[in-house]
């Protein structure tokens, strides 16, 4: 009896927890990651519509800086999902919407975009047909020390 305590106590003492900001760190960056499944036969249509909508999106907000980055992920051995999707803020605090830039935005889209607004309508209401929006996190990466 009195072995195996020792033996427990030693088992104990090796056995070390982890701590953040001491054997690891959580970014400051967020990233949003939206998890897409696509019909069969429509993931070109998607993500070459993709490109003339939510992506003249987010150059405009990256233009802005109001996110750090973005991108579109597939995979061809996937059935479903198969498309994901990140855009990546610099902090939390830079994912708050406000009216300042939901303004800018939109102002910049008119002048970009304005004319193309009914096609782009017509395309993102398509979506709805062609996809199933699956899941959509808020993700951090972690640092390892």
């Amino acid at each position: 009896m009195k072995s195996l305590l020792t033996l427990l106590l030693m088992t104990t003492s090796l056995c070390s927890f982890a701590e953040v900001y001491e054997d690891y760190t959580p970014s400051e960056q967020h990233i949003q990651l939206t998890v897409v499944a696509v019909e069969p036969n429509y993931l070109d249509d998607y993500l070459v519509n993709l490109n003339r909508t939510w992506v003249k999106g987010m150059e405009i907000e990256k233009k802005l800086g109001y996110i750090e980055d973005y991108s579109v992920y597939t995979s061809d051995s996937a059935n479903s999902p198969n498309v994901w999707l990140t855009i990546t803020y610099e902090n939390m605090g830079a994912m708050q919407p406000s009216e300042k830039k939901y303004k800018a935005i939109n102002k910049e889209w008119l002048k970009l975009y304005g004319d193309d607004e009914d096609e782009i309508e017509g395309i993102s209401k398509g979506y709805e047909e062609i996809r199933t929006m699956v899941d959509s996190q808020i993700i951090n990466k972690v640092n390892f020390k």
